[in-house]
């Protein structure tokens, strides 16, 4: 019966993005229906979430729906439009419908006065849609459709308010820097059609692969996912996406889009087991890129630039558990940080909703004028710097714990990416603290009076910090009890790489030193910015000097690629555009004009108009063509 009702789950949206789409293009009057049309989007999310929560109610092995028997044909291959319905891909969904779902129903008192709201609900739609192709195709074509689909959705949602060039250009950085990934996951799925001549994910997985040929398309897929989930070198337009309305920031920064890369590697396990050393790379660049958007994230003022330089770290922590084996424990991550980053946003719209600003300097004091948005930023601010029991203590312990572990089996080189996730973790308590302490303690600095959110808008704060609070007992590290959604779910989707057992007491010191990290973090940002406010934050930035700057600025690596790709290429386009729009183009027109009126004047010249010379002109065509029948 589930099985039956399945393909709903994906009619549902792609029907809702349709109807309010096509219906706001055609009729006008309808447009102005934002609360009905965002009413009638979250409804078909949430229905589609209600299908996949009966689905894992009953769940018992893989499910599999197909729309068409056969999608495409690669030369005598042929690819259904197929999906499949595992632990993995059922999870991811619930994940997408269920944070999605609270995201459209936030949004619909978010951009109640917004005119544009039937675009934007229609493309909210349709990105669920194309997110849940991509987490339950059980093709590689069909994913690649959904991840180009998601790409594509997510443009036009970053660049909603699109009049502004800042937001139209924020735009296009997101979906240039996200095909420059692509480009390795196509190249990905080439090479392992033509060593399998399949597409399919069982047939893949079922493969025994050469570990030089797992290897380079591991890290082809490694690279496809440093676009779409913001890693080294590929990270800086995550933190300009923040143009966009702030509930997009929270469905692609939370559950969705960016998570698409750490679930493509979960999925593609079989290879990164083939190839540990590709693993070795996947958990240096995931521990750099976290460190790096910790320290920048410090010196932000923009309360979004915060969150989002957060989820870049965030995501290095995830990627990290894949470099040390651990698919399942990074996919468990990816659940908490849904809940919890999902909170810290939406508290974010609600703050810029009521104050009209997003500068942390203009802000304070806010908990005060709302209650519930304040109590539930602290929330989710305690869950993501690690504070037990929140969600974020837990799968924060189980990466730090797997990475330790894989250093211990005899990989020394993973001791030191433990050291530096746990400076990262310090960091994040310290930056996350910071941010809640000068937008909602000590006095308002602002000008307009704070109001608390309309109930539309405080509901899904109140849920998602109740997920905050309780998501991680799905994941208990072995010195509390077992974890479910490691040992009972995702192992039979994921085929995590041994791993040593650690000591009760081992996972017990490193537990107790993440806590305390987590713990000084927060109250060294207490400490400095609870007591003193932005008078510490003067003080702060003078002592650091440039190095403080630098941060701020993201350390240039915007304009270090402005000035090592960006600008060689519109050199290269201006010199290719007068070689061929004024060189070429109006050379080559003068010279073809001349040369035909040379012609012209050439035959005008056989024209003489003299009989004894077109007599001439006879004979001699008579004695070529005797010569031409005599000799060839």
């Amino acid at each position: 019966m589930v099985s039956a009702i399945l393909p709903l789950t994906l009619a549902l949206p792609l029907l809702g993005a349709a109807a309010i789409g096509f219906g706001g293009l055609a009729l006008p009057a309808l447009r102005r229906q934002g609360t009905f049309l965002g009413g009638l989007a979250t409804a078909l999310v949430l229905a589609a979430f209600a299908l996949f929560a009966a689905a894992f109610l009953s769940y018992e092995k893989p499910l599999y729906f197909a729309f068409a028997a056969d999608w495409l044909l690669v030369g005598e291959v042929p690819v259904p439009f197929r999906f499949q319905v595992d632990t993995l891909s059922l999870l991811m969904a619930l994940i997408i419908t269920g944070i999605g779902g609270l995201i459209h129903l936030y949004s619909i008192g978010y951009m109640k006065e917004d005119p544009g709201a039937w675009r934007y609900f229609a493309f909210l739609n349709l990105f669920v849609f194309a997110m849940l192709v991509l987490v339950l195709a059980d093709s590689l074509p069909v994913l690649f459709l959904g991840w180009e689909g998601v790409g594509v959705c997510s443009y036009f949602l970053i660049g909603f308010w699109f009049a502004e060039e800042a937001n139209a250009r924020a735009a296009q950085k997101a979906f240039l820097m996200n095909r420059i990934g692509d480009l390795g996951l196509l190249a990905g799925m080439i090479w392992l059609f033509a060593e399998r001549g399949s597409f399919d994910m069982a047939t893949l997985r079922s493969g025994v692969y050469p570990a030089d040929m797992a290897a380079g398309v591991g890290l082809l897929l490694f690279f496809a996912a440093t676009g779409k989930s913001a890693q080294i070198p590929l990270y800086t337009w995550l933190p300009d996406a923040m143009a966009g309305p702030t509930p997009v920031s929270a469905l692609i920064h939370a559950a969705t889009m960016v998570t698409a890369g750490v679930y493509l590697l979960a999925r593609m396990d079989f290879l990164y087991n083939t190839a540990p050393e590709v693993l070795g790379v996947v958990g240096g660049i995931a521990v750099a890129t976290a460190l790096l958007a910790g320290l920048i994230a410090l010196a932000q003022y923009d309360i979004k630039k915060v969150l989002a330089y957060s989820t870049v770290s965030q995501l290095g922590f995830m990627f990290a558990a894949i470099g040390a084996g651990a698919y399942a424990v990074a996919i468990f991550h990816v659940f908490t940080h849904a809940f919890f980053k999902a909170l810290l946003f939406l508290g974010s719209g609600s703050v810029i909703h009521a104050t009209g600003t997003q500068d942390l300097r203009q802000m304070g004091g806010l908990r005060k004028a709302m209650p519930i948005t304040g109590l539930t930023f602290w929330i989710g601010t305690l869950a993501i710097a690690g504070i037990p029991p929140l969600a974020g203590f837990f799968s924060k312990d189980e990466i730090l714990a797997a990475v330790f572990a894989r250093g211990a089996a005899g990989q020394t080189l993973y001791y030191l990416y433990w050291i530096s996730l746990l400076a990262t973790a310090f960091l994040t308590a310290l930056y996350m603290g910071r941010l809640t302490w000068l937008a909602f303690e000590g006095s308002y600095r602002g000008s307009t009076p704070p109001h608390e959110s309309p109930a539309v808008m405080t509901i899904p704060l109140l849920l998602l910090a109740a997920g905050s609070v309780v998501a991680g007992l799905a994941g208990l590290p072995a010195l509390l009890g077992p974890s479910w959604i490691r040992e009972r779910w995702l192992a039979s989707s994921v085929d995590e790489k041994p791993l040593p057992s650690l000591s009760h007491a081992t996972e017990g010191l490193l537990m107790g030193l993440s806590v305390a990290l987590a713990v000084g973090g927060l109250a060294l940002a207490g400490y400095l910015f609870g007591r003193r406010g932005l008078a510490a934050e003067a003080d702060l930035a003078r002592r650091l000097g440039r190095l403080h700057t630098a941060l701020q600025h993201a350390l240039q690596v915007d304009r270090l690629y402005e000035r090592v790709f960006v600008q060689p290429y519109f050199v290269l386009a201006d010199f290719f555009r007068t070689l061929f729009g004024s060189w070429v183009g109006r050379g080559a027109a003068t010279l073809v004009g001349q040369a035909l009126l040379r012609v012209g004047e050439g035959l005008a010249r056989l024209q003489a108009g003299y009989v004894p010379v077109y007599l001439v002109y006879l004979v001699g065509a008579g004695l070529l063509l005797v010569i031409w029948l005599r000799y060839l």
